[in-house]
């Protein structure tokens, strides 16, 4: 197999909405089509058409949106929304199909995702007018009352996906239409499954208005098949509107869920370290390892379970209590399986061991955590009777392995107090390293890269810095003359990236709107508009950067991530009848900015956008550019 994997992975087969189950050690790919196509991998890269999984008239003239599929005690639940009108649930005993329906209309617009707890509580989310909605369910086809989970993204919201880790609730979600560039992917995390989402602080997580792979959006996340990865799986935009298959690596850094791309080259997911079934003897256990294995219990029987050596077993009742033991038989921990737990069908058992501390999952629901030491050389059983699927094992916990995980170049990633990380270069050539210290200051350095890996060694120092690495900036000394907009639109001047720089514009500017401003824009990058990519009032702010905001009685600076935020304003009275000398120094994350001389703004932006364009924008009114000069500081 190759080492790396290029972006997309999957082409020509119209991978819109894509989700992916792993299930007893293969994945199974859904996407928006009308026979809902199934896929399936061992490894995520190399897909295997396995056919339609509906039957052909199961929805007749419509087309199956986003469907999603979730196993639950041998059977295999769909969940997709025809069209756009109101989901319908369909069973099947196979994750290839047929499903078939097994409910009514149920409502809840478009993109239904499942998410189940660790106490077996199942929760529905979809995408409204308003944002993302969710609700708790009593069953796979009953729904309770909807709740508005607070969260969305500037302009239209869809695409909801919720997972646990560490006892924190993360939703990806996907803003702006699928048709525009701009389609992009949030992250938000919530100490509640329903309530208190807040956006990730390096919104958007996933982005691309440029280049061959635009229009990126509409994920899923899964395990990766070395038990210890994440993966984003997600698909982009061609001129046609079809869509094709990519992935990237998901990893966490505190709250802070953040995807290691886009990329167009990656390091292909690694395979476990050891597979093994019945007929060959268990790996000894290391003192780090993640254990997935996949048992069917008899159908009857008192007990059963698993072994870890002599040290530990891990006993499951029929009444669906599961029980840690020690020698000599010394209860250790002790917690309840679901109710109505089907014992005699396939269920995924996770282990994970790091030192002593021993963490149980079922299903993917933690359901033990307990501190015992494993001796060396133990290994893992399982009882007499229990019939084993796909079992496999890694020597790493999901933590570490998301450390390790190659970064990205170009790319931006958090840094924790080490500050030694490996880089994966997608693309020789000059770049610049920028180091955001919190809480505040950026400092920076060049790098000449070649293809392939290298070490990033920035020292230690404190967690929490940000760490953005780009193609050197080219912006050197260049002149602007007779630039004008108006009504609202944005654009850039040029095609150079500046990172540290002076300028100097001459503007004028008129307001249609009390609401109007007039702006320059800088350290500028991933334009888009609203809509299908034509709507400029709904895209005004969907940019990465800063805009200087001149408007009747008062002056602006603003950080853009598709979003507004204002960091520095000021009361200041302007002459619209005759133009101004704007002044604008910018070095690392400090930012400041006159008019006709008098300094007007001063801040400093914790997490700066390194470098980008310059540009200006209009909102509501007339905006005329008579000279701009900008050098490199």
């Amino acid at each position: 197999m190759a080492h790396t994997y290029s972006n997309p992975i999957q082409r020509a087969g119209d991978f819109a909405d894509p989700f992916v189950l792993r299930h007893d050690g293969r994945y199974y790919l859904y996407c928006t089509n009308p026979d809902v196509r199934c896929w399936s991998s061992r490894n995520l890269v190399d897909w295997t058409l396995e056919g339609a999984s509906i039957e052909p008239d199961a929805f007749p003239g419509l087309v199956p949106f986003a469907p999603e599929v979730v196993y639950a005690d041998g059977f295999f639940y769909m969940y997709t929304s025809p069209s756009g009108h109101g989901h319908f649930v369909l069973r099947s005993d196979s994750p290839t199909g047929p499903f078939r329906a097994i409910s009514g209309n149920v409502g809840h617009a478009i993109d239904g995702n499942v998410f189940v707890d660790d106490d077996g509580q199942w929760y529905f989310y979809w995408a409204g007018d308003e944002g993302i909605w969710g609700c708790e369910m009593a069953s796979p086809t009953e729904f309770g009352t909807p709740v508005f989970t607070g969260i969305s993204m500037n302009g239209w919201t869809e695409g909801p996906f919720v997972s646990k880790r560490d006892g924190v609730y993360f939703m990806t979600l996907t803003g702006n239409h699928y048709l525009s560039p701009g389609y992009r992917i949030d992250a938000a995390s919530s100490d509640h499954p329903l309530r208190g989402y807040v956006p990730d602080p390096l919104n958007p997580v996933l982005l691309s208005t440029e280049g061959a792979v635009v229009g990126l959006g509409h994920s899923c996340s899964v395990t990766g098949p070395d038990l210890v990865s994440t993966y984003l799986v997600y698909h982009n935009l061609n001129p046609d509107a079809s869509r094709d298959l990519d992935i990237d690596r998901q990893v966490w850094s505190g709250r802070s869920l953040q995807v290691l791309g886009p990329t167009t080259s990656a390091p292909v997911p690694s395979p476990p370290d050891t597979e093994w079934d019945a007929s060959t003897e268990a790996p000894a256990l290391a003192e780090v390892f993640t254990a997935e294995l996949n048992l069917t219990a008899p159908e009857t029987g008192a007990g059963y379970g698993l072994s870890l050596g002599d040290a530990l077993t891990i006993r499951v009742d029929r009444d669906g209590t599961v029980t840690v033991l020690g020698a000599p038989d010394a209860v250790l921990a002790a917690s309840a399986l679901p109710a109505g737990f089907a014992h005699a069908a396939l269920h995924c058992w996770r282990l994970v061991y790091n030192r002593g501390d021993l963490r149980v999952f079922v299903d993917g629901r933690l359901h033990l955590a307990l501190r015992h030491q494993l001796p060396a050389g133990s290994r893992i059983g399982v009882s007499d009777g229990v019939r084993a699927g796909y079992c496999a094992m890694t020597d790493a916990v999901a933590e570490a392995a998301d450390r390790r995980a190659p970064r990205p170049v170009p790319g931006r990633f958090w840094v924790d107090a080490e500050g030694s990380y490996e880089l994966h270069v997608q693309r020789p050539g000059r770049y610049m390293v920028y180091v955001a210290d919190p809480p505040g200051g950026q400092r920076s350095f060049p790098l000449d890269l070649d293809e392939g890996s290298r070490l990033l060694s920035l020292g230690p120092g404190p967690d929490g810095r940000l760490v953005t690495v780009a193609p050197a900036s080219d912006g050197r000394t260049a002149t602007f003359a007779a630039e004008s907009a108006s009504g609202t639109g944005k654009r850039l001047l040029g095609d150079a990236r500046w990172d540290d720089f002076a300028l100097t514009a001459t503007v004028s500017y008129t307001l249609e709107s009390p609401g109007g401003h007039a702006d320059l824009i800088l350290r500028a990058s991933q334009l888009s508009e609203g809509g299908e990519g034509d709507d400029t009032v709904l895209g005004a702010d969907f940019f990465l950067g800063y805009s200087i905001q001149l408007h009747h009685d008062r002056i602006r600076f603003a950080r853009h991530d598709y979003d507004e935020r204002v960091l520095a304003e000021r009361e200041l009275t302007i002459d619209k009848t005759r133009p101004h000398v704007m002044g604008v120094r910018v070095h690392g994350s400090s930012f400041a900015v006159d008019v006709d001389g008098v300094e007007a703004l001063r801040l400093d932006d914790a997490f700066p956008h390194p470098a980008g364009h310059i540009g200006i924008r209009t909102i509501g009114s007339d905006l005329r550019v008579e000279s701009l000069t900008i050098s490199k500081e």
